[in-house]
């Protein structure tokens, strides 16, 4: 079992443990200013002398984003952390790797073993492929467990982390802290949270949900603050420490961040050459520490308020516009570009148009795709390069075809688009260059190709683009890019059901890029399909072994181990997979489906009553609903719950089928015929015409009930030889008296020895009236049928 699974499984008991205490400890949020609203007293009725005091943090971190960017306060956090872990618990480190590297990359030499993947090494003009929006959700849960870890560990008696600024904190840290709280034992690991507001996003919902308002604490001395604070002071101990120092001067060492009035106030007297020099020497300053992350905060805020602001925005914003966007930062990248752009003035020189353009594709990334159309408009309008042409007509074509909501997909716009790019492409001076953006243009075109459902047209596309490279490079030239490709030939291959053909492409982009945790993923899935059950699974467990914790491995694996018979195991993967994604229907869905199928109803019923609150009108769970309420007796609530799921999806056969069910017991023969009538329409299937022939012969529909009899019994006689009783019943009903004692034959015949049919009594009684004799017993055939009086044998 590898440490992953260990975490999971001591997380899920300590979840069960943190119900049965009494008055558990809770995390706690603390205004920073002392004026924020409390969400519980909108009418302001609670005082701070009402409040608990906040508890003293082992360890206090700044989260304002003008230090340090993304993960400001979560690098500082690790870098607290990891020291303490190093040498004798390098193996948490190492199963976080990917975490601790994306937090805070100067800690990598402590990372005893890092997964190296392709899209990590190629350089920036190699990079084909960046991450997910999701990722930082996926390693926001990866800390957090690498903190319980670290906490359970090394500081056994708890700890408490204090996050402050978290107003001014880009959004990675207000993620990270939201996860935290909502997944980090109080009793273990304790939060105190400082931030005036309680924003309507995901931290906002943890605080009001994880989380007690605490008093404020008293303001510490100079020596009381964290290394990693500037040199700004609290009010109260500004004019006793530093009566005649340089307050300007402090505003500026505190990069902007301080928001102590005098200091401010000193600031903006300065004259303005004067002020612009010194944040020029700030930046100089800082360029010479190369502190972690400054280059992706203060330092920018220095230079943009420097002596040559245009100067740095051609240089250090474009770089941190980039790094930030192979990070899967798109916030971050996103406003840095903008901030960048609004420094050239009217110039338009390159890097304006670099910036322009990560602006529309981090709005793709971030799923605001429609605010990014005119930025590409802004590249096509303002620049003749054919360059910054080709990409804009690239963004807008996956713009049609994936990036905006789906209702505004257009796959013949997003052809045109695509069309225009390869064309441009292909006139590239560079023979190497031509290559390369050929290939990159023709897979993006298979994709719209394989939306549009032309699965062939999309398979000849990315063929082309192997070949374009595989001609061009030499064998260690453009992994990358041509793993990408291989990769989605694979995805192209399986949707047109060549699992041996997609199998053999996941093989070559695994054997050249084996760390990278997805293509495992998507190769169980072929391998699964392939009927490679053993295979499938090994490929789950390296995909959540090299991967950040990610919903969809554990979702899809518990989906195949549940096939497998292993409803234990597939009970864990959907526990994991709920605390990942709380908000994931179908995880609810499918768990209390599977805690039905357990028996366990009280649990199951939570899992529906959760699923319907996040989506009301989800047909699984209301056909879930009904059959929990028939289970326990309340018919008329179990018969709504069906109505709406057919309501809300009029082909959920299994709807129609047990509203028929209830109508069947309760007399309604039409509307349970008139159900099923509709199931089978949707799915003929044998079962359900076994069912219609029951109740259609109650309604004394003989010729019908004969025909789904005819039909049924082929298929499932074997395993329900009562079918054949039913059937003999309809001939009998029918005057085919010859087949229906052949039927009757045939189902006592079916029943073993020991075994006797439920129904020879009546069989015999029925016998009676068609077979002269005394009454004690009747023939069918070559069988004697007992005549009931002394009961079955």
């Amino acid at each position: 079992m590898n440490p992953t699974n260990l975490r999971n499984s001591q997380e899920l008991q300590d979840h069960k443990e943190h119900f049965m205490t009494s008055s558990p400890p809770r995390h706690c949020w603390v205004a920073a200013t002392g004026t924020a609203a409390d969400p519980a007293d909108p009418a302001g009725s609670v005082t701070y002398g009402d409040l608990p005091p906040t508890p003293e943090p082992d360890i206090d971190v700044r989260c304002h984003r003008r230090l340090r960017g993304p993960y400001t306060g979560g690098g500082a956090l690790l870098r607290a952390v990891i020291p303490e872990l190093a040498g004798e618990h390098d193996e948490f480190i190492a199963a976080r790797a990917t975490e601790v590297i994306s937090l805070a990359p100067d800690l990598a030499p402590r990372v005893p073993i890092a997964p190296q993947t392709l899209t990590a090494l190629a350089s920036r003009a190699e990079r084909t492929r960046f991450y997910s929006v999701a990722r930082t959700l996926r390693v926001s849960h990866g800390v957090a467990e690498l903190l319980t870890d670290w906490a359970r560990t090394v500081r056994p008696g708890g700890t408490v982390i204090r996050f402050r600024e978290l107003d001014d904190a880009d959004p990675t840290d207000r993620e990270l802290v939201s996860v935290l709280l909502r997944r980090c034992d109080p009793a273990v690991l304790r939060l105190v949270v400082e931030t005036d507001g309680l924003a309507d996003d995901e931290l906002g919902q943890a605080l009001r949900t994880y989380a007690d308002r605490a008093a404020p604490e008293a303001a510490g001395t100079p020596d009381e603050r964290p290394a990693e604070r500037p040199a700004e002071l609290p009010d109260e101990h500004l004019d006793e420490h530093l009566a005649g120092a340089d307050l300007a001067q402090l505003f500026i060492d505190a990069d902007g961040t301080s928001k102590d009035p005098r200091l401010i106030a000193a600031y903006e007297a300065l004259d303005p050459a004067e002020r612009a020099a010194r944040h020029s020497a700030r930046a100089e300053l800082l360029a010479e520490r190369a502190e972690p992350g400054v280059s992706l905060g203060a330092h920018l805020y220095h230079l943009e308020h420097g002596t040559d602001p245009a100067a740095g925005a051609g240089t250090a914003f474009v770089d941190a516009c980039e790094s930030c966007f192979d990070s899967g930062f798109y916030e971050a990248a996103l406003e840095i570009s903008q901030r960048g752009r609004a420094l050239f003035g009217d110039a338009r020189p390159k890097p304006y148009w670099n910036l322009t353009n990560k602006i529309g594709a981090c709005l793709s990334y971030l799923r605001r795709g429609e605010k990014g159309f005119s930025y590409f408009a802004e590249l096509r309008s303002g620049s003749t390069e054919p360059e910054i042409h080709m990409n804009s007509c690239y963004m807008m074509a996956m713009l049609y075809t994936r990036h905006l909501p789906k209702g505004m997909h257009d796959e013949m716009r997003a052809l045109e688009w695509v069309n225009t790019a390869i064309a441009i492409a292909d006139w590239n001076p560079d023979p190497h260059r031509r290559v390369f953006v050929g290939a990159f243009m023709r897979n993006a075109k298979a994709l719209v190709e394989l939306h549009r459902a032309d699965l062939d047209a999309a398979l000849a596309l990315v063929n082309d683009a192997i070949a374009m490279t595989d001609e061009d490079l030499g064998p260690d030239e453009q992994l990358l890019h041509r793993s990408v490709l291989r990769y989605n030939r694979a995805q192209i291959l399986a949707a047109r059901g060549d699992h041996e053909g997609s199998l053999a492409d996941y093989d070559l982009v695994i054997s050249r890029d084996p760390d990278y945790g997805d293509y495992y993923f998507e190769r169980a899935g072929g391998r699964r399909a392939n009927g490679q059950f053993d295979a499938a699974l090994a490929d789950y467990a390296e995909a959540i072994r090299l991967s950040p914790p990610f919903h969809e491995a554990h979702f899809n694996r518990a989906d195949l181990l549940r096939e497998l018979g292993d409803e234990e195991a597939a009970l864990r993967d959907l526990d994991y997979a709920a605390i990942l994604d709380p908000g994931h229907v179908d995880t609810l869905v499918n768990r209390a489906d599977l805690l039905m199928a357990l028996g366990e109803i009280e649990q199951a019923t939570a899992d529906v009553e959760a699923g319907l609150a996040l989506d009301s009108k989800n047909a699984n769970l209301l056909c879930a609903q009904g059959t929990l309420l028939a289970e326990s007796e309340q018919v008329d609530a179990a018969f709504t719950s069906f109505t709406a799921a057919l309501e809300s999806d009029p082909s959920f056969v299994a709807a129609w089928v047990n509203r028929a069910v209830l109508s069947y017991s309760a007399g309604r023969l039409p509307e349970a015929v008139d159900d099923l009538d509709h199931a089978i329409e949707l799915a003929d299937d044998p079962v359900l015409r076994g069912n219609r022939a029951l109740a259609l012969y109650d309604l004394g529909a003989y010729e019908r009930a004969l025909a789904d009899l005819d039909i049924a019994i082929p298929a499932l006689a074997d395993e329900d030889p009562d079918l054949l009783y039913r059937r003999g019943a309809v001939r009998l009903a029918l005057g085919e008296t010859d087949g229906a004692f052949a039927d009757w034959r045939d189902h006592l015949a079916a029943y073993g020895e020991g075994e006797a049919s439920p129904f020879v009594e009546e069989i015999a009684e029925r016998m009676r009236e068609f077979v002269p004799g005394d009454g004690e017993s009747a023939t069918v055939g070559r069988e004697s049928v007992p005549s009931g009086r002394e009961g079955a044998a």
